[in-house]
């Protein structure tokens, strides 16, 4: 039975209207973190434009193209999926992000004709009767009345046109002293070193991890990347689990470095006799070379090996079936997801608030400024407040020399903002948080920060309550005013207002 695989998202939460879209339309979902500017004269359902990394797509509001009754306005907590069409990008407005799943032919009802008019835009309905949920599928075919005025873009010759730069995102790790680079969308999840039933230990193979029924192959990454050794395994050692179109597998790594953005042009090329599992170089300072990885190629050579240990059946009887849908999922769905870091004690974020993850260099201290926003980060040309959490929530001072420190990168939906934290412990998923009941008298202060909590259960399988931060109200509740920059831009007039009379000159 053939099956295709939808993205979905919910449009109105006050309705429970769920919309999908065929998950090839959808080149990403993402939370609205610009501003959106009007168009002046433009169609009613359009909201605007907004700046998408280095292009400018048009954003429309899907309820006001609907025709919803009631509200069509969107909070602040609204999502954006990017679409293709025409081979233009174009931005649609929702509540909220669901998620990526398989759906069966028998599982799609057409819509009758005499049911839709002239307009219509839903052309079937899913219906998930497991879950007592039904779907309505969008025909992004049918979005504009007049799909014949949608127009490739064209560009006059005769003009100089700007260099097209694009963006992907990688996940680095080292092993033996060497980073390492794979893409966001073949990272699975990141999980501690725990039983990995070694029965089938061999060459580079170091056993197989039973993850939530699923057999997970796992390799040693020191072997598999530099050509041997022995696995040595340290605290900060996880299991960083990948997955390509055949199959799910682990590799035991040292350290996951961070999350990092690369511009695709300034990658160096690999000579073509080179070697393939290598993708390109990317030096994102003088000196530092990090070796971006093909996943698919690395472990080909290993492929018969990983999929017959794929193959076997789980402790509950069940055969492994990896679908590219669960990796598709938790590229694009990053709700429950939360990202566990320690300063003092665990704490959590919430992964879809976190851009990336850097190294703990070249801050700058504000001149006269103290306390835990008195330093700032030039990252790619955009100066961002940089947040001490260990001074924020009254923790005492840690060694300068902390090579695990890490700044993690996270918006509101309008600013950015640098959290600086001891270590980076995994990603953790948890479906069910809870309210914080109450606090201690040390972050009492900081209450509206930490007002949820999660279950978190770490490497030695000990369940603990971990605070998870609400950076929206740490950045609009908490810090100077003055030290947010959404652009790298600043007011004359406003600076010149601030100055004594003695100084703006004139007479």
């Amino acid at each position: 039975m053939a099956e295709q695989l939808f993205a979905s998202f919910l449009l109105d939460r006050d309705q429970g209207l769920e919309i999908a879209i065929a998950a090839e339309s959808v080149t990403e979902a993402t939370p609205l973190t610009e501003k959106i500017q009007p168009l002046p004269a433009s169609v009613p359902f359009l909201e605007g434009i907004m700046h998408l990394r280095d292009a400018v797509i048009p954003v429309l509001n899907l309820k006001k193209r609907m025709g919803l009754k009631g509200s069509s306005e969107y909070d602040k907590d609204a999502k954006i999926a990017v679409v293709l069409l025409a081979d233009q990008k174009f931005g649609l407005l929702f509540d909220d992000i669901k998620e990526v799943l398989r759906v069966d032919d028998s599982q799609l009802l057409p819509i009758q004709p005499a049911l839709q008019s002239e307009d219509y835009l839903i052309s079937n309905l899913i219906t998930l009767h497991d879950q007592h949920r039904t779907l309505e599928v969008l025909d992004l075919k049918r979005l504009f009345p007049d799909s014949s005025l949608i127009t490739e873009q064209t560009v006059d010759s005769t003009t100089q046109t700007a260099e097209v730069r694009t963006y992907s995102r990688y996940v680095i790790f080292s092993s033996r002293g060497k980073e390492y680079g794979i893409p966001v969308e073949n990272s699975r999840e990141l999980t501690f070193i725990s039983e990995i039933d070694d029965m089938f230990k061999t060459g580079y193979l170091e056993g197989a991890l039973q993850l939530r029924g699923h057999t997970i192959p796992v390799m040693n990454a020191s072997a598999l990347l530099n050509g041997g050794g022995d696995l040595e395994t340290s605290e900060l050692s996880r299991i960083l689990v990948m997955t390509t179109e055949a199959l799910s597998f682990g590799m035991i790594i040292d350290e996951i470095v961070e999350i990092l953005t690369v511009c695709n042009e300034e990658i160096l090329s690999m000579p073509s006799e080179g070697d393939q599992s290598v993708s390109g170089i990317y030096e994102p300072t003088t000196g530092r070379n990090i070796m971006l990885l093909n996943v698919a190629n690395l472990v080909n050579s290993q492929m018969e090996l990983l999929e017959s240990m794929a193959n076997l059946k789980s402790s509950n009887g069940e055969e492994e079936v990896e679908s590219m849908a669960i990796a598709e999922a938790r590229h694009l769905i990053t709700e429950n997801c939360y990202l566990v870091f320690s300063i003092e004690k665990h704490f959590a974020i919430e992964l879809k608030d976190v851009q990336e993850i850097i190294e703990h260099d070249m801050l700058m201290t504000i001149p006269g400024a103290h306390g835990f926003d008195s330093r700032v980060l030039n990252l790619r040309g955009q100066v961002i407040p940089v947040i001490n959490l260990r001074n924020f929530y009254d923790f005492p001072e840690q060694d300068t020399n902390n090579k695990s420190s890490r700044l993690i990168i996270c918006r509101d939906g309008t600013n950015t903002v640098a959290l600086q934290v001891d270590n980076i412990i995994t990603i953790y998923k948890q479906e069910e948080f809870h309210t914080t009941p109450s606090l201690n008298p040390q972050l009492q202060p900081k209450k509206d920060t930490l007002d949820r909590l999660i279950e978190f259960v770490g490497e030695l399988g000990v369940k603990e309550h971990v605070l998870v931060v609400n950076t929206r109200n740490l950045i609009n509740n908490h810090l100077r005013h003055n030290t947010i920059h959404t652009e790298n831009k600043t007011e004359t007039n406003e600076k010149t207002d601030a100055l004594p009379e003695t100084l703006k000159g004139g007479e």
